[in-house]
């Protein structure tokens, strides 16, 4: 009975927490040339957030899938792949050639993973131009719904400039 009444707030708490649009918490990582980037630096175009992990096996499958995406998408849609589990970037950027994608690095930490409550990796955000959440995907996920999701976001924000 705990372990149902656990998960169910666990549900509701994710649900009433992402289910309004509400700016990503403020933080500092590190690029993989070994500058400092912000939230303030996402501003302007929508943003695809990928916290990922090098010892993720789901990570090997999601990020050359998502690597088709950012392709498609890079010019209109920021992608940042968040490393969590490791601070060293030779080993994150040699696991990046080996899983064989593009998308440019960012170096995570632990607080990194509190702050934006990852419980398992791959995990996605998708923020809008103004940094506020729109949707935050867990696991494995199929190209064509993240397609549907940016697609979705980029005409509404082409209508709000009309």
């Amino acid at each position: 009975m705990f372990k149902i009444l656990s998960v169910v707030l666990t549900v509701v708490f994710l649900f009433v927490n992402y289910s309004e649009a509400k700016k990503i918490p403020k933080f500092n990582l590190i690029t993989e040339e070994g500058y400092d980037f912000h939230r303030k630096d996402l501003k302007g175009k929508p943003t695809v957030l990928i916290f990922w992990g090098i010892h993720c096996h789901s990570c090997r499958e999601e990020l050359p899938k998502i690597n088709k995406v950012f392709q498609q998408y890079k010019k209109n849609v920021n992608f940042y792949a968040v490393a969590v589990d490791s601070s060293n970037l030779n080993q994150i950027k040699t696991k990046r050639k080996e899983l064989k994608f593009d998308i440019p690095l960012l170096v995570g930490t632990r607080n990194i993973v509190y702050k934006f409550r990852i419980y398992g990796v791959p995990t996605i955000y998708i923020l809008d131009k103004n940094t506020k959440i729109y949707k935050v995907l867990f696991g494995v996920q199929d190209n064509q719904k993240i397609k549907k999701y940016l697609n979705n976001l980029l005409s509404s924000e082409k209508e709000a400039k009309n």
